[in-house]
């Protein structure tokens, strides 16, 4: 994918990474982080910095101006964490129904690029299932082709 994207630091051998997002509100530093809940399977957490507690706040709304840069950034770190772990699953799920919509519309305007490399289910009506366009779900999974 060649989006837009903020240059990035990975830490923690490809478990974690940090990035600077700009616009009107100043340098807000964002963090992803691939948490291990069984053998292969990774939680992907997102979100500001909070340097007061130095723990990753995945609850705040920056408003930066820069969505679509954010998300591309986001989607870059996933890119190389799988390609450092490539028997990885990744389940991702937004602190919010909204947060989780807003993956969903970024998975559906880069679909092309993203079901070359991946498979992704959706979770709804209490099952996993590939994933479909138009279709609101509740979590999703990730893993390499």
């Amino acid at each position: 994918m060649h989006l837009d994207k903020y240059p990035v630091i990975s830490t923690n051998k490809h478990r974690s990474y940090e990035f600077l997002s700009e616009g009107p509100k100043g340098a807000i530093k964002k963090v992803v982080v691939f948490d291990e809940l069984h053998p292969d399977l990774y939680n992907l957490a997102f979100g500001d910095w909070d340097e007061t507690t130095q723990q990753l706040r995945d609850d705040t709304i920056s408003n930066n101006a820069d969505r679509d840069k954010i998300l591309a950034t986001v989607a870059h770190a996933v890119v190389d964490f799988m390609s450092h772990h490539p028997n990885a699953r990744l389940y991702a799920e937004g602190v919010t129904k909204a947060k989780t919509r807003l993956y969903q519309m970024g998975i559906n305007a880069n679909w092309a690029a993203i079901s070359q490399l991946f498979d992704i289910n959706g979770f709804a009506n209490n099952k996993w299932e590939s994933f479909q366009h138009n279709k609101n779900y509740d979590a999703f999974t990730l893993e390499a082709k």
